[in-house]
């Protein structure tokens, strides 16, 4: 085993130049660092390279603007090969129309669930990943600041954030296929926790 990888290395730098293009000088450091930390989870977790490498370029393709996703897909499709980009678009969230515009936040995550039904062990390990993420982000958000600025989305309420992470933790559970069931308890522990400092019944 090594510690170092040169393709978990290259997908970070490609991250890094990149990831929420779109927002340009804006972007903060705390928005790079989401690939990095999709990355760390996987590692954790026992993923092999190739998971990790898609985990880091799955949260690139899915930040980027429609009209640049054709694009950076040729790119990954060029550095990182073909097997890594049909995991990374596995399990994007569809989260614009076909004229560009964002879509209504619980109408993606519906259609998410169905898109991923048949998605395969390295996509649900990814998935489950950034939901670990995202759900320890809420959590520091809520204890540090309130739920009142828990924002998923401007037209996700708190109740609507913890009928998602309740949503994607019953359809992972479903999934018996998926073996990595170690990163669906932590996810269903974090997800009690928000629901606790919500004082929301899950």
């Amino acid at each position: 085993m090594h510690g170092y990888s040169d393709r978990i290395n290259h997908a970070l730098a490609f991250a890094a130049k990149y990831y929420g293009t779109a927002e340009g000088p804006e972007r903060t450091m705390a928005y790079l660092a989401h690939p990095a930390n999709i990355a760390i989870i996987l590692a954790r977790y026992g993923c092999e390279d190739l998971t990790v490498v898609a985990g880091i370029l799955h949260r690139v393709l899915e930040e980027a603007a429609p009209r640049e996703r054709e694009e950076l897909e040729a790119k990954v499709l060029e550095k990182f090969g073909p097997v890594v980009l049909a995991t990374a678009c596995e399990v994007l969230e569809p989260r614009h129309d076909a004229l560009g515009r964002l879509r209504a936040w619980r109408t993606c995550k519906r259609e998410f669930l169905i898109q991923i039904a048949d998605a395969e062990p390295r996509g649900l390990d990814i998935c489950a990943a950034d939901e670990l993420h995202n759900c320890g982000a809420a959590i520091r958000v809520v204890r540090r600041l309130g739920a009142e600025y828990l924002h998923a989305a401007p037209d996700a309420s708190p109740a609507d954030t913890l009928w998602w992470y309740g949503a994607i933790t019953d359809h992972l559970d479903s999934r018996r296929e998926w073996r990595n069931r170690a990163m669906l308890e932590e996810l269903q522990a974090m997800t009690r926790e928000l629901a606790v400092l919500l004082q929301l019944e899950r």
